[in-house]
C-alpha cells in the first residue's frame, strides 16, 4: 500500500470516529437534557405540592382554632386538596397533621366516627414520620380528651408532652387549654410538671391569652398564680380567680 492510500484511509478513519464521537455526543446531551426536563417537572410538582399544603394548612389551622367554619363545601375542597398533596409527598408528617385537624373539623361539624377515625390514623402516620416531634402526640391528647377516652392513657401522654415539650408552642397550644380543664384530676407530678409549660405558655402574648381565656371559661385561676411572669398577668389571674369564686358559691 502507498503512502498516499495509506493516508487517505487514515483519513476516512478519522472522520468515521468523528462522526461516531458526534453521535455520542449528542446522545449525551439529549439524554442530559431530558433528564433536565424530568427533575424541572419533578421540582415544580414538589414546589406545587408545598405550597398548595401550606396553603391548605393555614386555613385549617384557622378553623381549628377559631370559632368560625366554612360551608361544607369548602372543607370538601380543603381536603381534596390536601389528601392530593399527601399522596404526591407521601412522608411530610406536617400534612398528615393538617389532615387530622381538618378530619376533627368535620367531624365536629358532621358528628361523623368515620372523621375521627381518619384523625386518628393521620395521627399516628405523623408520630411514626417524625417520633421525635411532639405536635402529633399533643394532637393525640387533644382528641383522646374531646372524645373522652381512657384518661390512664391520656395522662401517660400528657407526662410526656409536659415533661420533654412543655416548651413547645403547639403543645401548650393543644394542651394548655386540657391541663387546666382537667387540672383537679391531674396526678401531683403532673400538675408539677404543668407547672412549667403554664409558667412558660404565660410569658408569650398569643399563649397568654389563650390560657387565660381557658382558665376564664373552666373557673380555674388559682393554681397557676405562681406561675406569673409580671405583675399585668397576677392582676388578671386575681381577678379570673375572683370571678372563680363567686361562680362557684352563687
Amino acid at each position: 500500500m502507498t503512502s498516499s492510500s495509506h493516508d487517505k484511509q487514515a483519513v476516512k478513519t478519522a472522520q468515521r470516529q468523528a462522526v461516531h464521537l458526534t453521535t455520542s455526543e449528542q446522545v449525551l446531551r439529549i439524554s442530559a437534557l431530558l433528564i433536565a426536563v424530568v427533575m424541572g417537572f419533578i421540582c415544580l410538582q414538589s414546589g406545587t405540592a408545598y405550597f398548595t399544603a401550606s396553603r391548605s394548612a393555614e386555613q385549617v389551622e384557622s378553623w381549628f382554632t377559631g370559632d368560625s367554619l366554612p360551608e361544607i363545601s369548602t372543607l370538601q375542597s380543603v381536603q381534596k386538596n390536601l389528601e392530593s398533596v399527601d399522596t404526591a409527598l407521601l412522608d411530610d408528617a406536617s400534612v398528615k397533621i393538617a389532615l387530622a385537624k381538618l378530619y376533627i373539623v368535620r367531624a365536629q361539624t358532621q358528628t361523623s366516627d368515620v372523621y375521627y377515625e381518619a384523625a386518628r390514623k393521620a395521627i399516628s402516620d405523623a408520630r411514626l414520620m417524625q417520633p421525635s416531634h411532639f405536635e402529633a402526640l399533643a394532637l393525640q391528647v387533644f382528641l383522646d380528651d374531646y372524645l373522652k377516652q381512657n384518661d390512664e392513657d391520656t395522662f401517660a401522654a400528657m407526662s410526656t408532652l409536659l415533661n420533654l415539650a412543655p416548651y413547645e408552642k403547639n403543645v401548650q397550644q393543644l394542651v394548655g387549654p386540657i391541663m387546666i380543664k382537667r387540672w383537679y384530676e391531674l396526678p401531683g407530678e403532673l400538675q408539677q410538671a404543668g407547672e412549667k409549660l403554664m409558667t412558660s405558655a404565660l410569658r408569650e402574648p398569643e399563649t397568654r391569652e389563650q390560657m387565660l381565656s381557658a382558665m376564664a371559661r373552666y373557673k380555674v385561676a388559682a393554681p397557676f398564680s405562681c406561675c406569673s411572669p409580671n405583675k399585668a398577668t397576677s392582676a388578671r389571674l386575681r381577678m379570673l380567680e375572683a370571678e372563680a369564686a363567686n361562680a362557684t358559691y352563687r
